[in-house]
């Protein structure tokens, strides 16, 4: 009889197989979860999904690698089990006594910490950036809940800097790992994006709530402009590192902050103000230095005779203009 292990280790040629129904599991659970959710008890939810989300990370984490990288079929898995896990942990939140639907920031701050710890050694363990990429936004939905739940501030403020300095140790783990694993190092921008952009989501979808008030009236404008700044260069870096390294999750998450900057800048100021002209500024600036006449190669110098032999001296470094 065959052991345990062996059961949850896919053999490769049905990776494809599995994960498909892996993707079925999770979506009939999910639709469960909206529709039936309610109805059945808390610990019966927590005992099903548990389960299931045993039995996905299980098979993930069993697979084999190939050359070092998961298959596709694992990374599926993988990211089903983990989709599976967050709501089984919500609901032992409610079974230890959150309440049933109520996402109190205490219990969205222990989740997701150990959110952030299971994703975090999947990812080690299997080598897999879609992994680390869940740990990442987990790990920045933890700190900002905690914030909420510890200093209940009155502001959206100080969770602002908490996302960029999340964003900010992102980037700079991404260049640390760059070099050896591209993928992961991608996927971390990816996480630094979505922090910016949640900055800017949470200011736009606040003010134009605020303006949907008794009274209405307009909304205000969402975000000083400092953070006006953060979303724009966030966004330009993304789409110049997207376009480089040809990473098209960047460029489409650039696209999305520059988005979410004009849905800022323009929500709430009711006149033109001083971002048209610096970004009007910027842009002839730009083209006119990229059209800018280029400078005639030197001319290649003359040789030198070493006896009965010619050396030929190049400057290979290219026009310095």
């Amino acid at each position: 009889m065959p052991a345990l292990t062996d059961l949850l280790r896919p053999p490769p040629h049905r990776g494809p197989l599995i994960a498909a129904g892996a993707v079925l599991l999770t979506l009939g659970l999910g639709l469960v979860e909206l529709r039936l959710g309610g109805s059945i008890a808390a610990g019966a939810q927590l005992l099903f999904l548990a389960a299931a989300a045993a039995a996905l990370l299980g098979l993930g984490v069993q697979a084999p690698n190939e050359e070092g990288r998961p298959p596709a079929y694992q990374s599926v898995l993988l990211v089903c089990g983990l989709l599976v896990l967050y709501p089984a942990l919500l609901r032992l939140a409610d079974v230890l006594g959150a309440g049933p639907g109520q996402l109190a920031p205490g219990a969205v701050a222990w989740t997701g910490a150990v959110m952030t710890a299971i994703s975090g050694w999947t990812a080690a363990r299997c080598h897999s950036a879609i992994c680390a990429l869940i740990a990442a936004v987990a790990a920045g939905v933890t700190v900002v809940e905690a914030v909420r739940w510890i200093f209940h501030p009155g502001s959206f403020t100080l969770s602002r800097w908490l996302l960029l300095v999340l964003a900010i140790a992102l980037v700079l783990l991404a260049l640390w790992l760059r070099g050896r694993y591209p993928r992961h190092a991608e996927l971390l921008i990816d996480g630094a994006a979505l922090a910016i952009l949640a900055i800017a989501v949470e200011a736009i979808v606040t003010s134009v709530i605020g303006s949907l008030g008794f009274f209405g009236g307009s909304p205000n404008a969402p975000l000083p402009a400092f953070w006006e700044l953060v979303v724009l260069a966030a966004g330009c870096g993304l789409v110049a590192y997207g376009a480089i390294d040809r990473a098209w999750g960047a460029a489409w998450l650039g696209v999305a902050n520059l988005v979410a900057f004009l849905a800022a800048t323009t929500v709430g100021h009711d006149s033109v103000r001083w971002w048209p002209v610096i970004l009007l500024a910027l842009g002839v600036g730009t083209m006119a230095a990229g059209l800018r006449p280029r400078s005639p190669l030197p001319p290649e110098p003359d040789g030198y005779r070493s006896g009965e032999h010619v050396l030929r001296v190049r400057d290979e470094r290219g026009p310095s203009g």
